[in-house]
C-alpha cells in the first residue's frame, strides 16, 4: 500500500487555486461571484467536490435573501484517494473544479458526464 502525503489546507488550496488559474478566462469571469471553499467533508458527502447554487436549487438569486453559489472542494477524500501521487492529485482536483463548474453552468450530473467530467 502507498503511503498518502500530508496536504495542509494551504498547500491543498494552492494545488485548488492552480486549477481555477489553468481555466480558460471566460470560465474563470463565470467563477466571480462563486465561492471555492476547501473542505474536509467529502467522506460524509461521497464526493470530491460539490456545487451549491441556485441553477441546482432551482430558484433565482434574490438580491439580501438568496445564498451565494460556491463549489466546495473535498480535500479529505482527494487526498485519501490520490494523495500519494502529486501529479495524479493536481489531475484530479482540475476535473473535480471543472466537474463542478459544469454544475455551476447549469449541467446536471448526466450532461456533466457527457462532458467527459
Amino acid at each position: 500500500m502507498s503511503e498518502h502525503r500530508y496536504y495542509s489546507e494551504k498547500e491543498f488550496e494552492e494545488v485548488v487555486g492552480s486549477a481555477l488559474d489553468e481555466l480558460p478566462l471566460e470560465f474563470q469571469r463565470a467563477l466571480e461571484s462563486v465561492a471555492i471553499v476547501v473542505s474536509d467533508r467529502g467522506a460524509e458527502n461521497h464526493a470530491y467536490g460539490m456545487y451549491v447554487g441556485w441553477k441546482l436549487r432551482g430558484m433565482p438569486f434574490l438580491a439580501g435573501g438568496g445564498l451565494p453559489d460556491e463549489i466546495l472542494i473535498f480535500r479529505d477524500t482527494l487526498v485519501r484517494d490520490f494523495g500519494d501521487d502529486p501529479e495524479r492529485l493536481r489531475q484530479q482536483v482540475i476535473t473535480t473544479v471543472r466537474h463542478e463548474l459544469g454544475h455551476h453552468l447549469g449541467f446536471d450530473e448526466a450532461g456533466v458526464r457527457r462532458l467527459g467530467l
